[in-house]
């Protein structure tokens, strides 16, 4: 190896250890003495509640009651940096994830029933860990048993016995085990689980600077529940060949992020793509596309931004950047799940959140638009990011407006630190929206601040929304989680996770940056992940590195 390698190989791993490692389960944990019912009624599940992805959750918690919530447990992941993935709640247990470990325990003791390890891998980029935003949890039926999915950051699908924590199917969901990573959410229906890849590549490019960019693009696919057997794959390119103009591998990108929508009624699942890491572009990047639910072929498409090329070399220091293209854009994917949803009175509706800051409206059977409407500028961090919600009557959008400040990217030690600088887009709107769903028309707009070293600033919202009964639960950056009155905008209550904790077991830990899943409303409980370093540290913007679940709950 020569020392140009072992350079890149020592930053690479010094990245690693920022990201954070194989983290250890917990040592104390307190053993259950009774056992799992799967029988139990399902209180929450998935990354957006339900096949329509509306993030809306029947609860016990109203605006007359929101502001009396209070801390009842907490769940510490032991060194880790972040706290990824949407819990899955049965009235007896709750299933997340810690670091590596997809973990079960009771919901209201907190004592643990298994745990169960995914396999140890490591590369240049990450080590392997339980990385789907969400876990997905499928009740017995038909003498099968109860099973918990999990996805990998190696692209492989852990289908676990709920009851038990014993492994009943792995399979490997992406063809491309060099890149493939699995963030987005898990949905099954009749019996067939989607699982919707994505392509680290976007960030091991500005590392590999040996080799050529890029040559790995999105998946979608489908998989049978209970073995783990391919029904059919949906690649959003076909193989990458060397385009010799541009001397990159193309088509590549088009990951796909977020949770898949199931139209059973058109007998499709809609998603949303990425965009290009290198260019030539392709006409299906940073799209809403509709596939058919039985053979994967694409029924409609809509792309929203064309010509957008960009990965994460664009962001580094100069040393890093080879393989950032000459016109980089501006990373306007759709990372929030499309959403479902019947009009009272009127016709239905597939909803589309970009990072562009947009929302869209659309026909779900045909792909026609029906309304769009701009509530922020955009950014390559959101605009809209991980997903909105709606009540039936009102959708709700976060906007972020965030994006990596290049002009400080010389920093290498920041970035090697995990703290990739990050500024307001020009023009930043962020805040809460609300829209009526029948013409997209702003009803009103939240732009809560909070206060960090004596000096107020604008919070950010990056982490997707949710909604029950009159109540929308959002948690910003800053580590604040806000109720607001889904008539009228009025804030009821919030809660700062930004603090230290320390948990059932006697783990001490840390609440940090709200990010990705968002607070989660199920029976009389509110839970929220706490800490998300991926994008830096504690600073004006965010509350930074953490690894705590909070379970609040009425009294």
């Amino acid at each position: 190896m020569d020392t140009r390698r072992q350079s890149f190989l020592a930053l690479a791993l010094l990245m690693l250890g920022g990201m954070g490692m194989w983290a250890p389960a917990h040592a104390t944990a307190t053993r259950c003495s009774d056992f799992i019912d799967t029988a139990m009624p399902v209180l929450s599940n998935g990354f957006a509640f339900d096949g329509h992805n509306t993030r809306k959750q029947t609860s016990a918690i109203h605006s007359g009651n929101v502001a009396s919530l209070k801390p009842a447990l907490t769940h510490v992941a032991p060194k880790a940096t972040e706290k990824r993935g949407a819990v899955a709640v049965t009235e007896q247990t709750i299933y997340f994830s810690e670091s590596n470990e997809l973990v079960a325990r009771n919901r209201q003791s907190g004592c643990e029933y298994w745990r169960y390890r995914v396999p140890f891998k490591l590369n240049l980029v990450m080590s392997n860990v339980v990385r789907s935003s969400s876990i997905y949890y499928l009740p017995p039926r038909s003498g099968k048993p109860a099973l918990v999915y999990a996805g990998d950051a190696f692209g492989a699908v852990h289908a676990v016995n709920a009851a038990t924590g014993r492994l009943v199917w792995s399979a490997q969901a992406g063809p491309d085990t060099t890149h493939h990573m699995i963030t987005g959410g898990m949905q099954v229906h009749e019996g067939t689980l989607l699982v919707p890849l994505a392509t680290r590549e976007v960030g091991s490019t500005m590392i590999d600077i040996f080799g050529r960019c890029c040559k790995s693009h999105g998946v979608l696919q489908a998989l049978d529940a209970y073995t783990g057997q391919v029904k059919w794959t949906y690649h959003t390119a076909d193989k990458a060949v060397l385009d010799r103009e541009t001397g990159h591998y193309a088509p590549n990108g088009m990951s796909i992020w977020s949770t898949p929508a199931i139209d059973a009624e058109n007998r499709q699942v809609i998603i949303g793509t990425g965009q290009n890491l290198a260019p030539p572009t392709t006409a299906n990047s940073d799209s809403v596309i509709a596939l058919d639910f039985d053979t994967g072929k694409v029924k409609w498409l809509f792309q929203a931004t064309a010509n957008d090329a960009y990965n994460m070399a664009c962001d580094m220091p100069a040393i890093l950047s080879g393989h950032c293209p000459k016109v980089p854009g501006p990373d306007f994917d759709f990372g929030a799940p499309p959403i479902l949803v019947k009009l009272p009175q009127g016709p239905r509706l597939l909803l589309a959140g970009s990072k562009n800051g947009t929302v869209y409206a659309f026909d779900p059977a045909s792909g026609a638009l029906k309304w769009q409407t701009r509530l922020g500028v955009g950014g390559s961090l959101g605009g809209i990011h991980w997903g909105m919600a709606t009540d039936g009557k009102m959708l709700f959008a976060a906007v972020t407006d965030l994006v990596a400040d290049r002009s400080r990217a010389q920093d290498l030690l920041k970035v090697i630190g995990g703290k990739l600088p990050s500024m307001a887009a020009v023009g930043a709107r962020p805040g809460i929206y609300a829209l009526d769903l029948r013409d997209g028309r702003i009803v009103w707009e939240q732009h809560p601040q909070h206060v960090y070293e004596g000096q107020t600033h604008e919070s950010l919202y990056s982490a997707a929304v949710s909604v029950t009964n009159d109540v929308l639960l959002a948690g910003s950056l800053d580590g604040i989680v806000r109720a607001f009155r889904t008539t009228d905008g009025r804030e009821l209550w919030s809660f700062d996770t930004v603090v230290p904790v320390t948990d059932v077991d006697g783990e001490a830990g840390q609440g940090g940056t709200i990010d990705s899943v968002g607070p989660i409303p199920a029976g009389n409980e509110l839970y929220i992940n706490s800490g998300y370093s991926t994008f830096g540290g504690r600073d004006a913007k965010q509350g930074g590195s953490g690894n705590a679940l909070f379970v609040l709950r009425l009294p």
